[in-house]
């Protein structure tokens, strides 16, 4: 798995057909994201735990975090629906990816992100602002990692043209959750 992960940062696109080679069943990609989940849940509460301060209000995020079930929910959810609009939006424009090669990528890229979870906490133990800069690395890794594993799946050639699209549907997919989250009143912050 090591190699795997070392294979998809170095080139997603060379990475990706050896990632989908291993015959995943679409239960087994299932399975790689709620496992995900639950390892992302586990390392933000113990985040949570260990580098929590007397009166620290961090918002929804901490809320989250002290309930790694809710946290885990959460993240299943954004990562089916990030899979679905993967798939989806890239065939509009094209593509000729599917639901299950769009679960799987989101799954592998939550995989790496939670590795690179638990080097942020270490190095948040160890010297806080290293804790941050991992953090910052950690981002740019997942956004770098979405280009290359949405273009692998979908076949797509121009990394511009996939940079402006996922921005795009992150747009709207944040603006159309947004009214939603308003219209059934659960905006955080929100009157009660």
């Amino acid at each position: 798995m090591i190699e795997l992960i070392r294979l998809t940062i170095r080139n997603p696109i060379t990475g990706w057909p050896v990632l989908a080679g291993r015959g995943w069943s679409l239960a087994d990609r299932w399975a790689l994201v709620f496992a995900t989940a639950a390892g992302s849940a586990i390392v933000s509460w113990l985040g949570a735990v260990l580098l929590s301060t007397a009166g620290d209000d961090g918002g929804i995020l901490s809320l989250l975090a002290i309930s790694p079930m809710s946290m885990a929910g959460v993240q299943v959810g954004s990562a089916a629906l990030g899979a679905f609009l993967l798939a989806e939006v890239g065939r509009v424009f094209g593509g000729k990816g599917r639901f299950p090669d769009a679960l799987l990528a989101v799954g592998w890229i939550e995989a790496i992100m939670v590795a690179c979870q638990v080097v942020q906490l270490l190095a948040t133990l160890i010297l806080p602002p290293l804790g941050a800069l991992v953090g910052i690395g950690s981002l740019l890794l997942a956004a770098y990692l979405m280009v290359g594993l949405t273009m692998a799946v979908h076949g797509f050639r121009n990394p511009l043209l996939v940079v402006v699209g996922i921005l795009g549907t992150v747009m709207l997919a944040s603006f159309l959750l947004s009214v939603l989250a308003a219209t059934l009143g659960v905006l955080p912050g929100g009157p009660a």
